[in-house]
């Protein structure tokens, strides 16, 4: 009978191995496991290599990052291993620019109910990233490429690698990017908050344009990365778009990304809305505070003046 472990008992002894790999034995179980056929096994395995930076595994990942790639469906359903793999490559800040174009390029449909489905989508933005840190000379005109992914996913990350090169014409690119749309929110909140990190004096403006978008969600994508962006700059943009606008969701948008932003400027407005708003506009002040809970000295002149209204009810 054999004694080779299920598969089922080689995750689980990969689960334990997690708490020390440096355990007596553990290379070789690492190394076992990271040459295994199940994709299962191989994905656990780089997960503890990258959670922990061992940087000795690096060569296993690469082969099992390159045997993957070959027959991906039968081998490596979901992406699993190619993608666990490419994470763990890029916490340990591997440069090899040719594996994450190799990744970059990987499209894989699997079978669906009705037709296929592209797994590799997380992949490929993976791959994205890795390329950005390795930043060989044609990498804006490979992530450009990812910028028009058929993907959601893919997209939100060729917008973060782009930040993430930071060449002279990531910007420009991205900006465009904004200018002609997308399908999804998601990939221009991803250009907004690049943009943002990218050129701080200019980009709160041209962000800003956009909460007047027609769209509400896109609005409120554009005020929630202003937020993000902790810019001093974007305090005004958001305070002339919480005062013309009319929808109550995006002027209660830009209160939230005013309390995001975390200057004092912008919380005395707030509090100052809290204290002298009419009871609508000061209960949405209200819920935007409540990110200073953990803030002592804040919460404190936010409850000060909210119990001197008699006029809210949450």
């Amino acid at each position: 009978m054999s004694t080779r472990p299920n598969l089922e008992q080689t995750l689980t002894r990969l689960t334990a191995l997690r708490a020390d790999p440096h355990a007596p034995g553990a290379a070789d179980e690492l190394r076992a496991a990271l040459g295994a056929r199940s994709n299962l096994v191989v994905a656990r395995a780089a997960e503890i290599v990258g959670e922990w930076e061992l940087r000795d595994y690096t060569a296993d990942l690469v082969r099992a990052f390159d045997h993957f790639l070959t027959d991906a469906v039968r081998r490596d359903p979901t992406c699993a291993a190619k993608t666990a793999v490419a994470e763990a490559l890029l916490k340990l800040e591997h440069d090899d620019a040719e594996l994450f174009v190799r990744g970059l390029g990987h499209v894989q449909p699997e079978p669906v109910w009705g037709g296929t489905e592209d797994t590799a989508a997380a992949l490929r933005a993976t791959c994205a990233l890795g390329l950005a840190r390795a930043n060989p000379p044609d990498v804006l005109l490979q992530l450009a490429n990812l910028l028009a992914d058929p993907q959601t996913d893919a997209r939100v990350g060729a917008a973060r690698a782009i930040a993430a090169a930071g060449r002279p014409g990531a910007a420009p690119l991205l900006w465009y990017k904004t200018l002609v749309g997308d399908a999804e929110v998601a990939p221009l909140y991803a250009c907004f908050a690049a943009l943002l990190a990218l050129e701080p004096e200019r980009a709160p403006a041209h962000v800003g344009r956009f909460l007047r978008a027609a769209n509400p969600a896109l609005a409120e994508a554009a005020a929630l990365a202003l937020g993000d962006s902790r810019l001093p700059a974007a305090a005004p943009v958001l305070r002339e778009a919480w005062q013309a606008a009319d929808d109550p969701a995006l002027r209660g948008a830009c209160l939230d990304a005013l309390a995001r932003l975390g200057d004092e400027a912008a919380f005395d407005f707030l509090l100052d809305l809290l204290a002298n708003a009419p009871p609508h506009d000061a209960l949405a002040a209200r819920r935007a505070l409540a990110v200073y809970r953990d803030d002592l000295r804040r919460w404190r002149k936010i409850e000060r003046a909210a119990a001197r209204r008699s006029d809210l009810i949450a």
